[in-house]
């Protein structure tokens, strides 16, 4: 992994479509050999299934899975555009059709969800083959699109706490070439092997949590390449990727430098002010007069002792400048990923409304600090950065009116019910944004139900995508939510305090400065 010696920013893969295959490639465009683009994995499935019954604006997603087909001899990206597609778009006030749902069953089952009372070995949990073909495919088409005509760097960023679609996922990405990989948001602990042993076409599985599960029982999800599709994938190796862990703090860099299994190619030291998901603070939860967690001196990174990992690193969380590029490699980083200034780049996917929204905020005087707080509106458990846009899930009295649902799953946690009189369990997910009573009803706590809001459904509308629903006010969109990160200078710099539009090539000129300055390549 030489190429990764040279990579001084790295752009951050945010949210579900904002870190869109545009903007990736664009900055992977912008400086190759020193900035690296990187497309965000989460809800791929859901995101092409739905631009297909926009009617694919511009055809970009019927070319990609075209060369999909093509390139494996198969008609898979044929049929799910067969099913989706909707020539000139779906009509206003139509709902999506949803993607197939991430529901977990026993292999050996039947189709039941019954877990027997004695487990004697590691139960296989699988998904029907529908969702594996749309997660291989839709991430081997954002990766294609990304990396289509130029040579520069593309990683793609997934979150290990959503569990069910990230082999698939990773897989698909891997089969068009993906350079890097990214994951944070809990330990990647075998996911660097479980990339070797994909490039070679091995069978792989990953764990999976299920809660209230007895003593010594195990679960996965198996996958093996050469069982998918006929074997008409796996008919070659594949490039290995390099593998960046996430990290907050030196004890899980210092944890997975000397993995049992795999290291990492290198690690994103991501700092609390960093939109979208962080680590929690460290020690009991206090909670400032806003409802924020407050984070202390025991939440900062200890960069002596992740130099001394021996691993390559990059800084993340507040580093969207020149200077803190600098403080950065000064520091012994390689460089830095930067995410929020990209977000509102014109090169983003998100709505524009809410570019606009946000730079009207800024443009009226109002502080990072009132724009942005962290919040644990996550059913992940995980603080959840929420920019505040007047309209959207951020604010109460929008959270309050919206009619709980649960229809796209991907935060959703499983877990086994109380034994049945012949010890059987049966097998349950449920999700603490979800509608109370069925929450409940699966062995959950109402407190956790608490201010809790649909990310899945909020992050899509975000970049507008979102569902149709009804409201007393008649048909519209599923309320938004807008992440950021708490250090907004870089916005404020490049958008002359929210009264100009800016780019990609803007963001990474602002960090880097003259080409020749930087080093590039190419």
């Amino acid at each position: 992994m030489d190429f990764l010696k040279n990579i001084q920013l790295i752009q951050g893969g945010m949210g579900v479509y904002v870190s869109n295959w545009r903007l990736a490639k664009t900055v992977a465009m912008a400086r190759p050999g020193v900035t690296v683009g990187a497309i965000s994995g989460t809800a791929l499935d859901v995101v092409y299934v739905r631009l297909l019954q926009l009617g694919d604006p511009g055809g970009h997603v019927r070319r990609a899975l075209a060369a999909f087909d093509a390139q494996f001899d198969v008609e898979i990206g044929k049929k799910i555009c067969e099913h989706y597609f909707i020539e000139g778009g779906k009509a206003p006030g139509v709902r999506f059709k949803n993607a197939p749902a991430q529901v977990v069953r026993p292999q050996n089952g039947g189709g039941s969800m019954v877990i027997s009372a004695k487990q004697d070995e590691p139960t296989a949990l699988v998904m029907d083959d529908k969702v594996y073909e749309l997660l291989i495919v839709s991430a081997f088409a954002e990766t294609w699109l990304a990396k289509e005509g130029h040579n520069g760097k593309i990683f793609v960023n997934f979150m290990k706490k959503i569990e069910l679609p990230l082999m698939h996922a990773m897989y698909g990405a891997m089969l068009a070439g993906v350079d890097g990989i990214i994951v944070g948001a809990g330990n990647p602990e075998g996911l660097p092997a479980m990339c070797s042993r994909l490039a070679r076409q091995e069978a792989v599985k990953n764990d999976l949590l299920v809660l209230y599960r007895e003593a010594g029982e195990h679960f996965y999800m198996p996958f093996d390449p050469k069982q998918f599709a006929g074997g008409k994938l796996a008919e070659k190796p594949l490039q290995r990727p390099a593998f960046l862990a996430i990290a907050s703090l030196e004890n899980l860099v210092e944890g997975l430098a000397h993995s049992p299994t795999e290291a990492p190619d290198g690690f994103v030291i991501e700092h609390h002010t960093a939109g979208g998901h962080n680590a929690g603070p460290q020690g009991p939860l206090v909670k400032d007069s806003l409802g924020q967690p407050i984070y202390g001196a025991e939440d900062e990174p200890d960069l002596g002792a992740i130099r001394a990992a021996g691993l390559p690193f990059w800084l993340a969380g507040g580093y969207g400048s020149r200077e803190k590029l600098k403080q950065a490699r000064a520091a012994g980083a390689n460089g830095v990923q930067v995410g929020s200034v990209f977000a509102l780049a014109e090169d983003s996917g998100l709505k524009a409304s809410y570019r606009t929204a946000i730079f009207d905020k800024i443009k009226r005087g109002v502080k990072d600090d009132e724009l942005v707080q962290t919040t644990l509106f996550s059913p992940t458990g995980y603080p959840f950065k929420v920019a505040q846009v007047e309209d959207t899930l951020a604010e109460e009295k929008v959270y309050n009116v919206r009619r709980r649902v649960c229809d796209i799953h991907l935060l959703q946690q499983r877990g086994l019910s109380k034994p049945a009189a012949d010890g059987s369990r049966r097998l349950f997910q449920r999700c603490e944004a979800a509608p109370i009573k069925d929450y409940v009803s699966k062995r959950g706590l109402l407190m956790n139900t608490k201010e809790k809001r649909c990310l899945c459904n909020g992050l899509l509308s975000g970049v507008g995508l979102g569902q149709t629903i009804l409201t007393d006010e008649g048909w519209t969109e599923e309320p938004a939510i807008i992440t950021l990160g708490n250090e907004l200078e870089g916005i404020r710099r490049l958008s002359r305090q929210g009264q100009s539009i800016y780019w990609a090539r803007d963001v990474v000129n602002d960090i880097l400065g003259e080409e020749s300055e930087a080093g590039a390549q190419g």
